[in-house]
């Protein structure tokens, strides 16, 4: 029987890889068996995949808010969680029961039993498993990693609409080197006939996309900077928000639904330029920017809401980062910088990199930076500090922390 969240997290690590796979060993074949013991959910669900690097977890919290305001019943699956592994399995906008999450997942680890799967692929066809079971009419499916050998992309309906948010440098361990091989891995969500709607990339990237949607016989939508400029989306988030938008849109054409107006403001991602007035009345900023591309877009937001001011940073990154990068985005914002580690971890057996590292690292880059090698002291550090207080870097780190808070 499993009873609690903690039990149920604790059989699915006995999932995680021993070993974090290279791009060599990405398949999807032991998706397979699963999904037919499972009765192929993946078969039955309306699905917006979402791919990219940067924004999009936020673009699939705005696509599935939108569709949810129309009336229809929508899931939306994303990874990491921060919270609560229960984050991976929404409905309307709101995480299943503890108790429902159990229930469901004793049930589903009978039905697999034998099969062998990895912590994320296991809990892909589970949660289109329950998706299906719970009769959704709309799935906003968040890809974990890449897209063409990702686990979601299981999912090769027709009437798939596919969305591709910015992409840069991550993952490139697994992904490539270049934008051109990244962009590659992204852009093979696509299959014949889907629907596509994609942010506006650098010219490696876009040639890549546009000549895989013509191979695949499907229709390319292009949120270009000038439409993002006419509809004063700029900003990162506002331009995440025209995407989704934008979708939702197509969605209502295609399916006759009726959208509401809905304030984008509303809706709560976890760890994505998130804030928290604290009690001596401070402002804490917490937001999972784990690249250049992404740090980049978060200083922007920050600089643009706390103009002229700096921050005590509070950072920690997994190994296999652009450290440089990172700290270079950061930099302007940054007048004190505390590193630190993080203990957790969940699809892959990721590690922190030694503060001494990324240290060392500031030092080069003429950051002051202290290092508090365990997380709760060096949270402790932060607030020891007056006025704005940031914690970024790994998701890794805001859910170690996020537990204290």
């Amino acid at each position: 029987m499993i009873k609690t969240i903690a039990e149920a997290e604790a059989i699915l690590r006995t999932y995680v890889p021993a070993v974090s796979k290279t791009g060599d060993d990405q398949s999807l074949e032991r998706m397979w068996p699963a999904l037919q013991v499972a009765g192929n959910p993946h078969e039955a669900l309306r699905v917006v995949h979402v791919a990219g690097t940067s924004g999009k977890t936020s673009t699939s919290y705005y696509i599935a808010a939108q569709l949810a305001a129309s009336g229809k019943k929508v899931g939306l699956t994303v990874s990491p969680h921060v919270d609560t592994i229960t984050e991976r399995l929404q409905i309307n906008g709101e995480p299943i029961s503890n108790e429902s999450f159990c229930s469901y997942l004793e049930e589903f680890l009978q039905l697999v039993d034998g099969i062998e799967l990895s912590y994320f692929e296991l809990l892909i066809v589970f949660v289109l498993w329950v998706f299906a079971r719970e009769h959704v009419d709309y799935v906003v499916l968040e890809t974990g990693m890449g897209g063409l050998f990702d686990g979601t992309n299981v999912v090769t309906r027709k009437d798939k609409v596919c969305v591709i948010t910015d992409i840069g440098y991550d993952h490139m361990n697994i992904l490539g080197n270049t934008l051109e091989q990244i962009a590659f891995q992204k852009a093979g969500i696509v299959h014949e006939r889907n629907v596509v709607f994609s942010q506006q990339q650098e010219p490696e990237a876009a040639k890549v996309i546009n000549t895989h949607c013509a191979k695949m016989n499907a229709e390319l939508h292009v949120i270009t900077k000038e439409i993002a400029k006419n509809s004063q989306s700029n900003s990162y988030q506002s331009r995440n928000w025209l995407l989704a938008r934008m979708v939702a849109d197509y969605i209502a054409m295609r399916d006759g639904l009726k959208l509401a107006k809905i304030d984008p403001s509303s809706i709560t991602i976890p760890g994505r330029i998130e804030k928290k007035v604290l009690v001596d009345g401070s402002i804490l900023l917490m937001d999972g920017a784990h690249n250049g591309q992404k740090m980049t877009a978060f200083v922007e937001s920050v600089q643009s809401q706390y103009p002229n001011r700096d921050a005590t940073v509070l950072l920690a990154l997994k190994q296999g980062k652009e450290v440089r990068e990172v700290l270079q985005a950061l930099k302007p914002i940054a007048g004190k910088l505390i590193i630190t580690e993080f203990t957790s971890y969940q699809d892959l057996p990721f590690k922190a990199i030694s503060a001494t590292a990324i240290a060392e690292q500031a030092t080069v880059q003429g950051m002051d930076a202290a290092i508090v090698h365990d997380y709760a002291k060096a949270l402790e550090a932060l607030f020891s500090n007056d006025g704005l207080k940031i914690i970024t870097g790994s998701f890794y780190l805001l859910s170690d922390i996020r537990k204290l808070l």
